[in-house]
């Protein structure tokens, strides 16, 4: 392990931004230390690129984007109430916002096409898909689990 320049905060060898003050690393201005390694059950992974973090890092020190500290939780039950308003705004309170633009445009889409009957059974797979996204990804981020921000019909 080595030491931010900026912050003095603990940077894994391979890090290319510090996990405390988010500065990008400068493999030559670092200061090494002989530090114990992290055990296994306080890691996370970043919601962006799925790198294997510290729970207490702040930001990722593999892609330098801010992660989600380890108070904030997502309720399943509220991603399901919001979906059950209108597909995709579950969604979007798990922070998966390109799954919920495809469930709004979808249900959208469905509600257009409502004059025919297709619509309806579009509309109702949608609502249903929206319901049940929502609610597994929520449980999944309370568990550290990284759930990708795509349609998925692995069930």
């Amino acid at each position: 392990m080595i030491k931010c320049s900026e912050c003095g905060g603990e940077l894994e060898q391979t890090a290319d931004f510090c996990p405390n003050c988010g500065t990008k690393v400068d493999k030559s201005a670092v200061v090494k230390e002989e530090i114990q390694p992290v055990p296994s059950q306080n890691t996370k992974f970043c919601s962006n690129c799925g790198a294997k973090i510290d729970v207490k890092a702040v930001i990722c020190p593999k892609c330098g984007v801010r992660v989600a500290g380890a108070s904030e939780q997502k309720s399943p039950f509220f991603a399901l109430i919001l979906s059950f308003l209108f597909p995709g705004l579950g969604q979007f309170y798990n922070g998966h916002s390109k799954k919920g633009i495809i469930l709004v445009v979808g249900a959208i889409v469905s509600v257009i096409l409502y004059v025919i009957l297709i619509g309806a059974i579009l509309y109702l797979l949608i609502w249903i898909y929206g319901l049940y996204d929502a609610y597994k990804s929520a449980e999944a981020i309370n568990n550290g689990v990284n759930v990708p921000d795509e349609i998925s019909l692995n069930f």
